[in-house]
């Protein structure tokens, strides 16, 4: 019997040691964790939200090689910001800042459509891609991610008033884009997208 006490001895200490590099390696975990949300809990949703309505550009440039129509749609897009401004007030966004942002957002998108109708006049096609309905899937997305984006923006209100919103918007963006390998075109709509984000 007291022979097995230096065994049992031996294995507690074992188990013990065991559960400390577990309680250590989770804790570095959780650290590594919270530093990453810390970073991407900044800007990142915001960002990726603009993402997303700059990729819905390309399917309206589609829309736009099909009819010949223009990109330039000045009484739809009054109509639009004037919308997203009133939806903005209940939610604590400021209307100038939400009238602002939309219209940066639309600039960018049509920046987008510009950009790639130009790339399919020098091709002399437009991708065979399926085709989506601007009444009844672009619009419906567009209206849905306005709705995420004022959400967003009553959400980063702070840290978009901090002294250095700019340089940590600006970081935020390159990160993205060389995560996401964005090509120059969609690299510049999206600081477009985000240039007044930081404004006081």
């Amino acid at each position: 019997m007291f022979n097995r006490i230096p065994r049992i001895s031996r294995l507690c200490q074992g188990l013990v040691a065991t559960a400390l590099l577990a309680v250590t390696s989770t804790s570095q975990s959780a650290a590594v964790s919270n530093a990453s949300n810390s970073w991407n809990g900044d800007f990142s949703r915001l960002i990726d939200l603009t993402a997303t309505r700059l990729h819905v550009a390309r399917e309206v440039a589609l829309t736009k090689w099909d009819t010949r129509k223009p990109i330039e749609d000045s009484e739809r897009e009054g109509v639009v910001i004037s919308a997203a401004a009133t939806q903005a007030e209940p939610a604590g966004v400021p209307r100038q800042l939400a009238t602002h942002f939309f219209a940066d957002q639309i600039e960018a998108n049509k920046l987008v459509q510009y950009g790639l109708l130009a790339r399919w006049h020098r091709a002399g096609k437009a991708p065979s891609d399926h085709r989506a309905s601007l009444t009844d899937d672009i619009r419906p997305e567009l209206d849905r991610l306005q709705g995420e984006f004022i959400r967003e923006l009553a959400a980063t209100d702070a840290l978009r008033a901090a002294p250095d919103c700019y340089a940590r918007l600006a970081r935020a963006t390159q990160s993205y884009s060389s995560a996401h390998k964005l090509d120059a075109l969609y690299s510049v709509a999206l600081d477009r997208a985000l240039a007044r984000v930081c404004e006081k």
